[in-house]
């Protein structure tokens, strides 16, 4: 089975709200009318529109706006005293629109909505058991909106019922307050003498008027009793559960409470009815005497997936709460011309939606990294957020793996910490159904045999559980048949063992049970759960090298993750290549005159005996061709008119812009063909760019060669001319006569229309990990290409195929102790020659403000600069695009007004005689930051925003500015492989000193073979003995996991073997030894001896990660301080310090260190006056006064603040007690 497109989970829910979920929520607020009920608005949601977008996505992020479309709805304001009828299209607000990646740009960063799991509509039974090992149960019934209400049944038997936030309350008062009478309640309830005991004790309500009275008292106990009525009681039920507008259970809510319940109730019942209450407390009842089944909250069949679409439809509807109610208020009020435009305004929906996009736990930053980072994070599943679980809440059962789980979510990719088992991945195979629910595709098996040819069916968790299902692993014969031995299967929540006639389904594909990024990693069985799932979330942190390099050892869903994340580029048409640059490539291709692409169903076959039909590429002309068919002893003049008229009886009249061109009858059925004598039409196409006429017109050449022929010595040439600017030109097609041929393809189609179709690629673009979007061209010009053909690359990919790291040669060995605890030993190899070399883009922005001094300025008139320091800046004072700058440099010039000082009359005299100006601005640009050095590449100005817009000002407002940088790898980087192998490089050694190979070669990377035993990640150790065979042989290998299908180790077998294929192909025998195999004799570099033992060496296929030292090295000596206690503040991007906490002064007090410790708490922390004369006085030589650490006065003001009067007291001379301040001691 092909796997889905692995963004469709995403696009289809958006696409599912646009055509369906924004009129369901436009249809719930309709119509709106005043309390008088003679004025109405309302909207006609079936016909809204979208306006395209003001920016392209690509725009949007370069002027950081928000890709976003207008949303008009038609509405119309009924006057019913004066019979008036307005109809106006009115706009609601902006709606972000999901780019066809998948993703949304808001103020220009790409953000992602996750996916989020939550409980699905219902109701659920489950037991608690408290510490006397008793059992108490309660019911949850949850809505798909509005509240949710809780039946429990204590252990003194008592039931009550509960909403979220209020007191319990009686369930007799609650039935009663529904309009049950005691008896009707009774009979109902097949074991009601448990009712019996949930009479209150005092004044239980016999009346409808009482009973509602009750439940509003007990709901808001704070009001007065005195004053509530029964109307009270009756608006708070029907608000929370029987208004279709406040509550609403859902389709699925329905059907599942109609199934657990046994109701008939009918679908479009979506609200509480009495039945549904009686029934649900009748089978809490029943759970006491042992009837009826708990709920698993965790299996798959009580979750569902709320995607994009559904999430904004939420949104939206908040929105068009809060629109309701302003029109409402609005039509409230008397005036005498009320218009729509008056009442509708787009704050309501705008504002829900901003809140959302910017603050909502569910709409994250893009995962940018890489392409696999980016396709993982859009089909990943979180349980938190609104409506979710909490992270501090949330225990082992809802983190833990679940059976349903098999092939819908991911047992192993999920991150390290506080979010393990709340944030999950989605597996490849895997669908939403329309209800959310994840199902997963089988193959029928029909007494031991799998059917491949029926249908593969989509299982859900609850339609799975009545089933026998085999895992995909096994060996299948020939003809199909699953093996004879004992099967193990799963059977609802139980592993079981059958024979091969019992099963019933079988999975379709061994990594149907794993996420993307799991099934990218080779040998995944060989490796324990904990290292696949490091392995698994560190590809997604590789950075895009200058130089990819695809993996010699893949699984094969290379290609798809590539092509599935949009960063390579493919072709939409058939084709020729018209144009190719670093900017664009241009398709010329041919549709009809419908604008429609000529395709097969254009073509009408005929009859014939060619053994080879004309391929359907040959018939797409886009342009002249001449074809010229030269026998051994005669040529024929093709080109003159009078065999174009006797034979061909076809012209074709070009226009100018070539767009356009006419056939009068492309063949006519008498005709006899060369071309389909040929047996193989087509061996191999060369392509030549012969010359370059003009700017407007140039040649491409193609030359067909066939080898074999059933003909004469024929020789056949087929010329392609591409021109441009043609006013006339006709076509010759070369004919042979030959009575027993047929053409066997005849065009019906009259007119045709060449189009033009222009792909932009990505030139070094900034991603949100400030790594490089770049696009490769892979095409000529002149070249044919197929729909769905690769145009570019992106900057992680190579040939199509994902490429995140390197293949480099690795040894496993000790080496003098720089691979100690996972330490890495690199070969100066990769710094040298740009291995691990990574470009990334930082971008710098600056904007002006207004002072209480005037406003700033943009500018290449700074004070005080010398001249040479703004040579790379333009007139504006901007660095000019391609000027390369390094630290402190100067990237956008800018002034500050400050206030004139008033100058004493030498001052004066001093400015006056050297001629300078008293300075009335400050230079305030921004400048490179420290450890900073590149290109500048892009820069963008834009609007500003801090400014009010009639603000007159000269130059820019607000600008961007991309440095494009080089990072090499160096001491302090990480790196890692696929199998969670992960390490710091220790050490930087020159080529001729590290181990070296028998013939030479000297290892690149040299690893600590300690890492693999205890870790139990072998599948590291086949990679790279395969990936050894792999270069010797000069072959690539795609393995997919579990390949215990061909046969008991099959992995190390075919490594073997692959490995002795190596040997004899190279002659060099030490790269298979039988005696110790995988293993090598390395020598070492410095002493050119032997090591003591043999050393497992091979090619692995290493990455660098985003974790570069460059981001993280930080010094401090002086710097910011926190405003309460006066201490350094935490953090890189604060310039802050590091912490020295408890634990660090136990360990200084265990060594006695007193003075040291002293000294860390005072002056060097946060020690105020101690601080600011430490420097004087080690100037002067004086001896350092310490004082009272500011953090002290902190923690006696907070005691003072609990009503803790501390106080500190000395004995003075006269031998009294005296108090000191302590707020004042030196």
């Amino acid at each position: 089975m092909r796997i889905n497109d692995f963004i469709e989970i995403q696009r289809e829910s958006f696409s599912n709200f646009l055509e369906k979920g924004f009129i369901k929520e436009l249809s719930l607020r309709n119509p709106i009318s005043n309390p008088t009920k003679d004025l109405e608005l309302i909207f006609y949601p079936d016909y809204y529109q979208l306006n395209p977008p003001e920016w392209l996505a690509k725009e949007s992020i370069l002027q950081a706006k928000t890709y976003a479309c207008r949303l008009y709805v038609p509405a119309q304001l009924f006057n019913k005293k004066t019979k008036q009828v307005t109809i106006q299209w009115v706009l609601l607000g902006n709606l972000p629109l999901m780019t066809k990646r998948g993703h949304f740009i808001i103020n220009g960063s790409p953000r992602i909505i996750v996916n989020q799991m939550i409980r699905s509509p219902g109701i659920y039974y489950q037991e608690v058991i408290n510490k006397n090992k008793k059992k108490t149960y309660y019911a949850d019934l949850i809505s798909y909106r509005g509240a949710w209400l809780r039946f429990e049944l204590d252990k003194k038997k008592l039931i009550w019922v509960r909403m979220k936030k209020t007191p319990k309350i009686s369930i007799l008062v609650f039935l009663q307050s529904i309009g049950f009478s005691k008896e009707k309640i009774f009979q109902s309830i097949q074991y009601s003498d448990y009712l019996k005991n949930s009479f209150l004790k005092d004044n239980h309500p016999n009346k409808l008027e009482n009973s509602l009275i009750t439940l509003y008292s007990e709901t808001y106990p704070k009001k007065e009793k005195s004053l509530l009525t029964s109307e009270f009681g009756q608006k708070l039920l029907f608000r929370k559960f029987m208004n279709p507008r406040t509550y609403d259970l859902g389709t699925l809510g329905r059907i599942k409470l109609n199934k657990k319940l046994g109701l008939s109730i009918p679908l479009d019942k979506k609200t509480l009815t009495s039945q549904d209450l009686l029934n649900a407390i009748d089978y809490l009842i029943k759970l006491d005497y042992g009837i009826g089944e708990l709920d698993d909250i965790d299996n798959l069949k009580n979750r569902r997936i709320r995607a994009s679409g559904e999430i904004i439809q939420n949104q939206i509807s908040i929105g068009l709460i809060r629109l309701e109610k302003l029109i409402r208020e609005k039509l409230k009020k008397p005036r005498k011309t009320i218009t729509i435009r008056n009442l509708i305004t787009t704050k309501p929906i705008n504002g829900a939606l901003r809140e959302f996009f910017g603050s909502s736990q569910l709409s994250q930053f893009m995962d940018q990294t890489n392409p696999l980072a980016e396709i993982t994070h859009k089909r990943r599943l979180s349980s938190l957020g609104p409506g979710g679980v909490s992270r501090e809440t949330a225990g082992m059962a809802v983190r833990g793996i679940h059976p349903t789980h098999y092939g819908r979510i991911c047992p192993i990719e999920t991150p390290e910490g506080q979010n393990a088992g709340l944030v999950n991945s989605i597996t490849s195979y895997a669908k939403l159904n329309k209800n959310g629910f994840i199902e997963t595709p089988l193959y029928k098996v029909y007494k031991g045999q799998v059917q491949k040819e029926l249908p593969i069916l989509l299982f859900s968790a609850e339609q799975e559980e009545e089933v026998f299902v085999a895992p995909s692993d096994l060996k299948i014969s020939k003809l199909l048949f699953l093996p004879k031995k004992i099967i193990p299967t799963r059977f609802g929540k139980d592993f079981k063992r059958v024979k091969r006639e019992q099963i019933d389904f079988v999975a379709i594909s061994p990594i149907q049970m794993i996420s993307i990024a799991t099934s990218l990693i080779p040998f995944l069985e060989h490796d324990d759960a904990n290292r696949a799932l490091m392995g698994s979330n560190m590809q997604r942190q590789a950075v895009p090298l200058m130089s990819a390099e695809r993996p010699i050892v893949g699984t094969g869903l290379e290609i798809r993750v590539s092509s599935d994340s949009g960063h390579s580029l493919q072709s939409k048409v058939s084709g020729y290549i018209s144009q190719v640059s670093g900017e664009k490539i241009t398709i010329l291709y041919l549709t009809n005159s419908t604008e429609q692409e000529l395709g097969s169903k254009n073509l009408k076959k005929k009859k014939g005996n060619s053994k080879m039909e004309l391929n359907l590429s040959l018939t797409k002309i886009k342009n002249l061709s001449s074809y010229k068919i030269i026998l051994k002893n005669s040529t024929v003049n093709f080109s003159s008119q009078k065999f174009l008229t006797k034979i061909t009886h076809k012209k074709n009249y070009f226009k100018k812009s070539l767009k356009n061109f006419t056939s009068i009858r492309p063949f006519q059925e008498s005709i006899k063909n060369l071309l389909f004598q040929k047996e193989e039409i087509q061996n191999y196409l060369l392509i030549k760019k012969s010359n370059i006429l003009s700017s407007s017109t140039h040649e491409v050449r193609a030359e067909l060669r066939s080898s074999s022929s059933k003909m004469n010595n024929h020789k056949q040439v087929r010329s392609t001319n591409t021109s441009f600017n043609v006013v006339k030109q006709s076509i010759t097609k070369p004919i042979i006569k030959n009575k027993n041929l047929q053409t066997p393809l005849s065009f019906e189609i009259k007119n045709y229309k060449l189009a033009k179709l222009e792909y932009i690629l990505q030139n070094y673009q900034r991603s949100n990990q400030e790594t490089c979007i770049t696009n490769r061209p892979l095409v000529k010009e002149g070249d044919w290409v197929q729909k769905g053909d690769l145009l570019a690359d992106g900057s992680a990919s190579v040939g199509g195929e994902l490429a995140l790291g390197k293949n480099i040669l690795i040894a496993y060995m000790p080496w003098e102790g720089y691979n100690f605890e996972d330490a890495i030993l690199i070969n100066e190899r990769l710094v040298l020659e740009d291995v691990y070399t990574s470009v990334h883009i930082e971008r710098y922005e600056i904007e002006i403000r207004d002072t209480k001094y005037g406003i700033e300025q943009i500018t290449n008139q700074i004070p005080e600069i010398e001249p040479s320091e703004i040579l790379h800046l333009d007139i504006n004072g901007i660095a000019k695009i391609g000027s390369w700058v390094k630290e402190g440099d100067i990237l956008i010039g800018k002034v500050t007004p400050i206030n004139k000082k008033p100058l004493s009359p030498h001052e004066k005299l001093l400015y006056d005689i050297v001629g300078k100006e008293i300075p009335t601005t400050r230079d305030s640009s921004l400048r490179v930051p420290k450890g900073v050095k590149g290109r500048i590449i892009d820069l963008q100005i834009l609007e500003t925003q801090n400014l009010p817009p009639e603000t007159f000002f000269d130059g820019p407002g607000r600008v961007h500015i991309y440095i494009a940088e080089k990072r090499r790898i160096q001491v302090g980087d990480k790196v890692a492989g696929r199998h969670g192998n992960k390490g710091i490089v220790s050490k930087i050694l020159p080529r001729q000193d590290m181990p070296y190979l028998p013939d030479g070669t000297p290892v690149d990377m040299v690893l600590n073979p300690l890492g693999v035993p205890s870790r139990m990640n072998v599948g590291q150790v086949f990679e790279c003995l395969l990936g050894l065979a792999g270069i010797s042989l000069n072959q690539q290998y795609k393995i997919l996991p579990f390949d215990e299908t061909f046969g008991p180790e099959a992995s190390r077998s075919t490594v073997y073997s692959e490995l002795y294929k190596s040997r004899l192909k190279t002659k060099q025998d030490w790269l298979f030894n039988p005696n110790a195999p995988g293993k090598i004799r390395l020598l070492d570099g410095r002493l050119g001896k032997c090591f003591d033992q043999q050393i497992t060496v091979g090619q692995a296929y290493i990455l660098k990660l985003v974790h570069l030292v460059d981001e993280k090295i930080h010094a401090r000596s002086t710097g910011p301080y926190s405003l309460v206690t006066q201490q350094p503040l935490r953090g890189r991007s604060k310039h802050g310090g590091q912490r020295l906490g408890e634990m660090e002064v136990w360990a200084l007090e265990g060594f006695g260190a007193a003075y040291i410790l002293q000294e860390l708490l005072t002056i060097k922390s946060d020690d105020m006056k101690g601080r600011h004369q430490v420097m004087d006085s080690i100037l002067k030589n004086k001896p350092i006064s310490l004082g009272t650490p500011e953090s002290f006065k902190v923690l006696i003001r907070e005691l003072q603040s609990l009503c803790l009067d501390v106080r500190v007291y000395g004995i003075d001379s006269a031998g009294k007690r005296k108090q000191i301040d302590v707020m004042k001691l030196n």
